[in-house]
């Protein structure tokens, strides 16, 4: 089961080979197992490719064959000069497929997502409020929907003390029983499935304009043919203003975000091949990477995922947007982060929400047998790089390289998220779903589009919950060997 975090995937160039050469850490090992691999390994990658590795020299210089790989990638991490963690996001990962599984959209899954409120005003109980479900899930087949409450999970109640220990179980689990605060109990077994970003759209006439609305909640790959579809639609039905809401959006590819953005962006820009974005490497990355180093808006793309290959058309969906609204809150971040600030120089981009989680960097996602393959072929199958092979089968490292920026060179997310232009609070409890005009978020967006006043269910409306105070789950900005933010 996969744990509910948000996946911020950040990148934009092909993964250098990073087995040119190695660097040793400053001890002899007195045997080569399993923290002798992960430590070369992770320590070669932080060498080659970490955005502050000037600034971590200190931990290279002091990196052990006997450290916990773990331990150690975590600890180097950057901090600014009053001593804040910065990097948040590099780190050693012992399981690197169930990583990948959360990243590609495909995961064992129940198809639902939530927020953890307080059930009480003592704030002695805690329920799970969905906030939306993923098409032909189990939870959507049983009749989950956004506003729903969960109070207990396999019949032990949600409180303050115990919910981090539960929820541990659940994301664990393969079959659940929910408690719901009507009463009702729902069974759901999870399945296999592909977590489907490109959740509602639809389009409505306002004052006389033709108003589109995506709810888009992941950069996965495999998302680039249904927003085609999406866009067609858009185009076919004179779209003139978007409603784009990525408030549930952590992140994805970047060929992802490139591909939506020349559907979005003005088609004279689209069709020049105007810069959408820059990235900013360390220095030896810089010099070796320079062609890499911007993304174009295009026409056209080719997509390779897995052993799927096909081709998407901007061009031919782009429906020539005059205005877009985003739809923002804090678990809006990475990808969705550097798709707002790429457009903002081209088209009239308006923030409707809360202000943006503040992910201004992306990253590689690499596996160590990959890395220990690619040296064994420069050593002509080595025995050493064989062993090493199977013995990391199952780690890899998440290793921030980059920051992002506009065609401009400013990074609008840097350091802490990019503002709301009109404030809105998401209320999965307003008793309507995702793309109901009605919807507090929405409704927003499009008493703003409208010049009218806002609703009373809208921009004021609070959730009649009080949410837990607690930081986002860990935040992933990941490449993986192509294209992705």
């Amino acid at each position: 089961m996969k744990r509910l975090m948000h996946l911020l995937l950040l990148a934009a160039l092909l993964l250098p080979c990073a087995c040119q050469r190695t660097e040793d850490p400053v001890d002899t090992p007195t045997e080569k197992g399993l923290s002798y691999y992960t430590n070369l390994f992770a320590f070669n990658i932080m060498h080659t490719f970490y955005l502050w590795v000037d600034e971590m020299s200190d931990a290279l210089s002091d990196w052990k064959y006997g450290d916990d790989p773990v331990e150690k990638v975590e600890a180097a991490r950057y901090k600014d000069a009053d001593g804040n963690l910065v990097d948040k996001w590099t780190r050693v990962l012992p399981d690197y497929h169930s990583f990948l599984g959360s990243l590609t959209g495909n995961n064992l899954s129940y198809g639902f997502e939530f927020s953890l409120y307080y059930a009480d005003q003592a704030k002695e109980k805690v329920c799970m409020v969905v906030k939306y479900t993923y098409g032909s899930s189990p939870a959507a087949k049983a009749g989950i929907l956004r506003g729903h409450v969960i109070t207990s999970l396999d019949g032990e109640e949600l409180t303050a003390d115990n919910y981090t220990t539960v929820l541990q179980k659940f994301y664990e689990s393969q079959s659940v029983r929910l408690g719901f605060s009507t009463g009702k109990t729902v069974t759901l077994e999870a399945v296999q499935m592909y977590e489907n970003p490109v959740q509602t759209s639809r389009t409505l006439t306002v004052n006389g304009k033709s108003i589109g609305y995506l709810h888009f909640t992941s950069f996965t790959m495999e998302a680039t043919r249904d927003l085609e579809r999406v866009f067609r639609t858009f185009k076919e039905k004179g779209v003139e203003e978007l409603v784009l809401d990525l408030r549930y959006n952590g992140g994805g590819y970047t060929l992802t975000s490139a591909v939506l953005a020349s559907m979005i962006a003005p088609l004279e820009d689209v069709t020049a091949g105007k810069i959408f974005n820059k990235e900013l490497f360390n220095a030896k990355l810089t010099e070796e990477n320079s062609e890499h180093s911007t993304t174009p808006f295009a026409t056209d793309f080719h997509i390779s995922s897995g052993r799927d290959s096909y081709s998407v058309h901007p061009g031919e969906v782009n429906p020539g947007i005059r205005k877009l609204w985003v739809i923002t809150t804090e678990e809006t971040a990475s990808a969705s982060e550097a798709l707002i600030c790429g457009l903002k120089p081209y088209m009239d981009v308006t923030l409707v929400g809360e202000k943006t989680y503040g992910k201004f960097c992306g990253g590689y996602l690499i596996q160590a047998q990959d890395w220990y393959t690619s040296l064994s072929k420069q050593k002509d199958n080595d025995e050493d790089c064989d062993k090493a092979i199977e013995l990391t089968k199952d780690w890899g490292i998440y290793v921030i390289s980059s920051r992002y920026s506009d065609c401009n060179g400013v990074t609008l997310s840097m350091p802490s998220g990019i503002p709301a232009d009109y404030q809105a609070k998401d209320n999965p409890l307003d008793g309507t779903q995702l793309g109901d005009p009605a919807e507090t978020m929405f409704a927003t967006a499009l008493a703003l589009s409208a010049g009218t006043p806002v609703s009373t269910k809208s921009a004021a409306t609070a959730c009649s919950l009080e949410p837990l105070p607690h930081a986002l789950p860990a935040e992933y900005g990941i490449r993986v060997n192509q294209p992705a933010l």
